[in-house]
């Protein structure tokens, strides 16, 4: 493994317990992308992935915009997401994919030797190699592979 990549919504990012999150997204607002807690331990997470990184390891964010937004609004999100993960995990994440819904996410990464990080079971299914289920202990999970 050369690589860990992490899906965003429902994953790290508690898009899903932010309020309104749906019609605000469905509006071409930001703000649930922004403002949304964290579904992690920062601190833990930092810790496991600073470990990687220490090893060699690529740490990377592949994540979809919202469904049916437009370009422009794929382009806000993205410039979003980045902040949100600057603002809890800075200097952490290496790569930044925010691609349009739906795209199979094996098709942007860089690393072909790498393991997703998802809460989606469909998206796992889809990865061309390992995955890691991030409905269970991802942290848990993570340090199992050190």
């Amino acid at each position: 493994m050369k690589a860990i990549y992490f899906d965003m919504d429902g994953t790290i990012a508690d898009l899903y317990g932010y309020e309104n999150w749906l019609p605000l997204l469905r509006a071409e607002d930001t703000k649930p992308y922004e403002e949304c807690g964290v579904l992690v331990d920062v601190e833990e997470l930092r810790e496991v992935l600073d470990e990687f990184v220490q090893a060699g390891i690529t740490i990377g964010i592949i994540s979809w915009g919202a469904m049916g937004g437009s370009k422009e609004y794929c382009k806000r999100t993205r410039k979003a997401k980045i902040a949100w993960c600057e603002k809890y995990f800075p200097n952490v994440f290496t790569e930044y994919h925010v691609v349009k819904y739906g795209t199979p996410k094996h098709h942007v990464r860089k690393i072909k030797d790498s393991i997703l990080v998802d809460d989606n079971e469909d998206v796992r299914c889809a990865w061309h190699g390992d995955t890691i289920d991030a409905t269970k202990n991802i942290i848990e999970l993570l340090r199992e592979l050190l």
